[in-house]
């Protein structure tokens, strides 16, 4: 197992964006405080990892990975070294870099909403895929304006979107609506501090300040959760963490994520997972040797 690596990417006051071919597949588990668009421009054969996500990885598969949700992409076919047969296209950026007080404007309200949303990450299909794959592939012969624009397109296109599977579950990275924001904060620290213990209704509506009625209103309206629902997921989130990043046991970290009962945690992670602890593990499994690769060449 491997923690993930953070990766630096050259945008900020003085550059808005990277676009690029990538030449292979770079493996290492890696994170950055940037989206990152990924179009896959052969079939890999393989997965990627986006948060606690697994995904196939084929000809033609475009997703976009939130800001610092740890992501891989591992191919089961051998690289080509061959700039005739590129891997990737590569679209990455962030609020900051493409402007914090543009994206303020009315007219890019929609853009500006979507980047909220994208904080999990999206997997696009159908037509929004091949039109936004065009769009894509035109920004190798355009000049960095042209780029801009053109990434605006992109997003104003997954913006308008309803050909889109969301990655990252909210538990695994967990984010908050602008509603509420300040209250809704105090309520979700204090659950991801005491995940591990039983936390009651009262105790959870009383640092909201609210009466448990209210409570479970305000709750279920900002998370789309109810409390229990909410802290299941947060812990198995938490496990699935621990099961990729470390060799732990499963048992101890059933009890580290406030499971005392291993068949209860089991039948938990199943039921949210798909999969056993298990199975997830090994799924999510990155040779150690791979972490070591530089990053990779690219096109531009």
């Amino acid at each position: 197992m491997a923690r993930p690596q953070l990766e630096f990417i050259p945008t900020g006051p003085s550059k808005a964006l990277v676009f690029k071919i990538d030449r292979d597949v770079w493996p290492v588990y890696h994170y950055h405080p940037e989206f990152d668009i990924l179009l896959s421009l052969k079939d890999h054969a393989g997965e990627f990892i986006s948060g606690d996500h697994i995904g196939a990885l084929r000809e033609g598969t475009l997703f976009m990975n939130g800001p610092n949700i740890p992501h891989a992409l591992h191919s089961s076919q051998p690289d080509d070294e061959d700039w005739e047969r590129p891997s990737f296209a590569v679209l990455q950026f962030s609020r900051e870099s493409l402007g914090t007080e543009l994206l303020q404007k009315n007219e890019l309200q929609t853009v500006r909403e979507f980047l909220d949303e994208a904080r999990y990450g999206f997997e696009f299909h159908g037509e929004t895929r091949d039109k936004a794959k065009q769009l894509m592939l035109e920004m190798s012969d355009q000049t960095p304006l042209e780029q801009f624009i053109q990434t605006l397109r992109i997003l104003e296109l997954f913006a308008s979107s309803s050909e889109r599977t969301r990655l990252a579950s909210p538990a695994y990275s967990p984010s908050l609506k602008e509603r509420d924001i300040s209250r809704l904060d105090q309520i979700l620290t204090y659950l991801r501090q005491n995940k591990t213990n039983a936390v009651s209704l009262e105790e959870a509506a009383s640092v909201a300040k609210m009466s448990p009625k209210s409570f479970c209103r305000f709750f279920k309206a900002n998370t789309g959760k109810t409390l229990v629902e909410y802290l299941h997921e947060l812990r198995i989130g938490e496990a699935c963490r621990l099961l990729i990043e470390t060799n732990v046991p499963i048992s101890e970290i059933a009890l580290d994520c406030g499971y005392n009962n291993l068949s209860n945690f089991n039948r938990r992670f199943r039921s949210l997972k798909e999969v056993t602890p298990r199975e997830y593990r090994q799924q999510f499994r990155i040779d150690p040797e791979r972490q070591s690769h530089p990053f990779p060449e690219t096109l531009i």
